[in-house]
Formats: C-alpha cells, structure tokens, sequence
C-alpha cells in the first residue's frame, strides 16, 4: 500500500510539473505527463491518468478563451478524430509496457522536432507565409484522424494539430486567441472521448480513477505556478530549454525500453 501511494503522489508531481510546464510554455502538458510517468509506472496506467487530467487541463483554458471559440474550426479536426481515435486504440491495446515506451519516446521526439519548428523558428513560420498556403477541410480532418490515432495509442497526440494549426496561424486564418480556442476544444473532445473509449473497454479503474482524482488539484496549482513563472522568465528561452528536457526524457525512455523488446 506504502508504494501504492508513493506512485499516486510521484504521479500527482509530474502532473504538477507538466501543468506548470503547461501554463509558462503554452505546450508540453502531454509530453512532460507521458514522457515522466512510464518511467516509474506502467504506460497504460500512465495515460488513464493523464487522459483523466488533461480533460480538466484543456476545459480549463478554453474557459479562458471561449470567447474566440468557433465550432466550425472545431468541427473539421474533430470529424478526422471520430475515425482515428478507435484505431489508436486498437493499436495500444496490442503494445506490451516496453513497446508502449519506445512509442511514446518516438512520438516525444517527433512533437519536439515540431513545436521547435513551428513555434521556436522564424524562418518556419516565415516559409508558411510565404506560401500563402490554406489548409482545406480534408488536411483538417487528416490532421484530426493523425492526431487521434496518437492520442488513441500513446496518449501524446499533438503533433498533426500543432502543424495545421501551424499553418492556419501563419497564414493569418486563425488568431492566436482562436488557435488556442481551437485546439483546447479539440485534445479536450479528443481526451474525453479516449476517456470514454477505454472505460467502455474495461481498461479505466476504479483505483487509477481515484489517482486522478488525486492529482486533479495540481493541475490547477500547476497553472499558477506557470503563470507566476511566466511573468518573470523570458518565455522563449524557457520554451528551448523544455524542449531540450524533453529530448533527454525521449531518449530515456528509448534507451531504457529498447533492450526489453
């Protein structure tokens, strides 16, 4: 029971942490949550518990942002997401706890490749202006489906959205306000509806429910800290230095997993 507890209140830590991340960076709740927790438990109680969390997290700051929140923007990823949430799904449920790892550790390097290059580098964004390039509804529910078969088999499924939204953004479609609105309704439709799935499944318990309960307050006090931090850190550094923590913690995992496979 003694180590029971220990890893609910390391769990609460890193969501805690990956809030705080969260609320100064504008990104990095799923990868820091995803990329700490299969360190010191198993990935698919991992990810119950920071799908239970992240629901909290995105309705959080979308409140912040309702106001530019459009349905239409929403509907589109959302359609992609319906169809590519089962499949991911499908697919953890086939993953042994190292395959899991070495997912998630390949997915952590590929959102940080990403978020540094659509948010840390301007020559990126200029690019995207440059070529004066609309995404249709059919890359938006691509991005959608990409992001839900992520966020279906290890839980981390950024990346798609963050290169749509990339692209909207850039382009002058979206404002930042109305990206941020955006993508908070869609990973928190998408957490919910992967919350949903796996409960039908069997896969959500009473006990991780009541870890995720547990950690629901540091999601908040994480937010504060993050905005308390934001103030008085330059964000861009902090952003690089994320990022690099992140690559570290990819590898781990990676390395850590590969000799069990």
């Amino acid at each position: 029971m003694t180590s029971d507890w220990v890893t609910t209140g390391l769990s609460a830590v890193v969501i805690l942490a990956a809030a705080a991340v969260h609320g100064i960076a504008g990104f990095g709740f799923a990868q820091v949550s995803m990329g700490i927790m299969p360190l010191f438990r198993s990935p698919s109680s991992a990810s119950i518990i920071f799908t239970a969390t992240a629901v909290v997290a995105n309705a959080r700051v979308w409140w912040s942002v309702r106001d530019a929140f459009d349905w239409e923007k929403w509907i589109v990823p959302v359609g992609g997401l319906v169809v590519g949430m089962p499949l991911g799904i499908v697919v953890f449920s086939g993953f042994d706890a190292a395959q899991m790892r070495v997912a998630i550790g390949a997915v952590l390097v590929l959102a940080v490749i990403v978020v540094g290059a659509t948010q840390q580098l301007d020559v990126v964004t200029d690019w995207i202006e440059e070529k004066d390039y609309r995404p249709g509804k059919i890359i938006g529910a691509t991005a959608g489906l990409l992001a839900g078969i992520l966020g279906g088999a290890v839980a981390v499924p950024g990346p798609p959205m963050i290169v749509y939204g990339a692209f909207m953004s850039a382009s002058g479609f979206w404002t930042d306000k109305e990206m941020k609105a955006t993508f908070t309704a869609f990973f928190g439709t998408l957490m919910l509806y992967r919350l949903g799935s796996l409960t039908y499944t069997g896969a959500v318990t009473t006990p991780l429910m009541i870890e995720a309960a547990v950690a629901v307050p540091m999601v908040f006090l994480g937010a504060w800290i993050g905005v308390y931090i934001f103030d008085h850190i330059p964000e861009r550094i902090f952003q690089w230095v994320v990022l690099a923590l992140l690559t570290v913690n990819a590898f781990v995992l990676l390395f850590t997993a590969i000799p069990e496979l």
